[in-house]
């Protein structure tokens, strides 16, 4: 005869939003993007306009709405190493970070100068290395990264309005 109740551990490693979460991985793990992406978004409008609701491209330059840009990688292959590092992600236009036919697959020669204009070679070269380390995520980190940059991006709207 099975138990009704699950047992649990009584050390548990997991924050409570997580015990009992019945989301996957896969679907935190893309919250997570969504609020990174659209905080990468909003700061670099921000920069680039002063307005939240327009930016640029930084490879093609050209102006773009908020919902026109995406967040590109300057590191392909989008590793966790990279994925939510603010320094290897800027905005692009659709048809600069999409993948061939439509797109430029991330217009790297122009992302490279951006870069390098940022930068330097030297920390290039330094984020060049961050593609082969590996970094494994868990559920929480996930959870984490959405909530920080939901409060980043709250905190860059609110700052911006001053």
């Amino acid at each position: 005869m099975k138990p009704n109740k699950k047992v649990q551990s009584p050390v548990e490693s997991k924050p409570k939003s997580v015990r009992g979460s019945k989301k996957t991985s896969k679907a935190l793990k893309k919250e997570a993007w969504k609020a990174f992406s659209i905080y990468i978004r909003t700061r670099d409008c921000l920069r680039f306009s002063g307005d939240p609701g327009l930016g640029k491209c930084v490879t093609c330059q050209r102006a773009y709405n908020f919902k026109q840009l995406q967040a590109g990688h300057f590191i392909q292959g989008r590793m966790n190493s990279v994925l939510f590092d603010e320094r290897l992600v800027y905005s692009q236009c659709v048809g600069c970070n999409g993948n061939p036919p439509m797109g430029k697959g991330g217009n790297y020669v122009e992302y490279y100068v951006f870069m390098l204009e940022e930068w330097g070679q030297i920390k290039i070269d330094e984020f060049r290395a961050l593609k082969y380390k590996s970094v494994k995520y868990k559920d929480f980190d996930y959870i984490r990264i959405k909530e920080e940059y939901e409060a980043k991006t709250v905190q860059l709207l609110q700052s911006s309005v001053k």
